[in-house]
């Protein structure tokens, strides 16, 4: 069975070497940096950088290519990508098959998105939370629509509804007060990691 690894990084873990991160990131995720007002955005942008690095060698612009919505992945092939930056957390899912990753951080249920966007199953499934886990729930549901979208690449661009959930395998993480959800084409063995400042090559 394929496999994907799902790397978690704590922005705040790495705040004190952003100015090293961006010597040795790739050009494009330093122009993302720039671009950026709020220092913990800037922040995610370079660690995202610094996470394609880490784990997959990417120093230079020309060792990654985009579909034509603008999802990355390798110019040399595989292994799969996908990348999700949401308050404290940065998220690298690196997998042996196409790979769509996303974190959230427990948000409000929103319920003119709940009308607009989730299938009458995942009505139902919300609408067995209780009162105190109804935010969580839709979260939870709001993450996995959006790791099935970077999977198939193609964010909202084809409408917001009819989100197609129920045709992928998804796996969801609860992590503190976020949640992380990874959605494949094929069953998949999922395994995590957290990169904390000690253990990266940034201190070495």
């Amino acid at each position: 069975m394929k496999k994907v690894k799902i790397i978690i990084a704590d922005v705040n873990d790495f705040i004190e070497d952003v100015e090293k991160m961006l010597t040795e990131i790739a050009p494009c995720y330093v122009e993302k940096y720039q671009k950026h007002k709020i220092q913990k955005d800037k922040v995610q942008e370079a660690l995202s950088g610094y996470l394609l690095k880490h784990c997959l060698g990417v120093a230079r612009d020309e060792q990654l290519s985009y579909n034509e919505y603008q999802k990355p992945y390798l110019t040399s092939g595989e292994p799969f990508f996908n990348l999700s930056h949401s308050g404290d957390y940065v998220v690298l899912a690196v997998a042996d098959c196409e790979v769509g990753v996303d974190v959230e951080k427990t948000r409000k249920c929103h319920e003119a998105t709940v009308k607009k966007v989730f299938s009458e199953k995942q009505k139902t499934e919300l609408a067995k939370a209780s009162e105190e886990a109804r935010d969580e729930a839709f979260t939870k549901i709001w993450t996995e629509c959006e790791s099935v979208l970077k999977l198939q690449g193609i964010g909202f661009s084809n409408g917001w509804s009819n989100i197609p959930v129920e045709e992928h395998p998804i796996s969801v993480i609860k992590w503190n007060d976020y949640f992380i959800a990874c959605a494949t084409a094929e069953e998949v063995i999922v395994e995590t990691e957290q990169i904390t400042r000690t253990a990266s090559l940034i201190v070495q």
